[in-house]
């Protein structure tokens, strides 16, 4: 298996580097070219992950409008729903007074369609008797 000289070079630098023998101009400046390379990796990682953040903070205040919009909603919602809670009870309540008030009308209908019925018959007996008292009258004048 062939490996590429420069990967060769640098091994034996290393393997040297490690044995604490004299590295290299070369050597040095192809790690220091490495290490500007992940640094630079580094800082343009940097960059996408602070963009991303800042993509995600929108997101998120995004999502902390619409959920105080939702919130206001909501609330205003329930404040209309109380209001009508208490409008309908006000509302039975006055329908039950009403229907209260219709029953003593009906009964007060009852008792002076009552009273009338009586009062025609009371009528009737009184004409039977003054036409009793008048023929009883006339009777009497005839005698005299």
């Amino acid at each position: 298996m062939d490996i590429p000289q420069e990967i060769d070079d640098y091994l034996r630098e290393s393997i040297e580097y490690s044995l604490c023998l004299l590295v290299s101009t070369r050597t040095l400046e192809l790690k220091l070219r490495s290490s500007e390379e992940a640094q630079r990796h580094i800082c343009d990682q940097c960059f996408y992950l602070k963009s991303k953040l800042m993509e995600k903070d929108k997101t998120i205040d995004g999502a902390r409008v619409e959920s105080s919009m939702n919130a206001q909603a909501v609330k205003k919602f329930i404040e209309e729903n109380q209001k009508l809670a208490l409008e309908y009870g006000n509302l039975l309540t006055q329908c039950i007074k009403w229907e209260k008030e219709c029953s003593l009308y009906d009964q007060d209908v009852e008792a002076l369609m009552e009273f009338g019925n009586e009062a025609e018959e009371r009528e009737k007996q009184a004409e039977l008797r003054v036409h009793c008292l008048e023929d009883k009258l006339s009777k009497l004048s005839e005698e005299l």
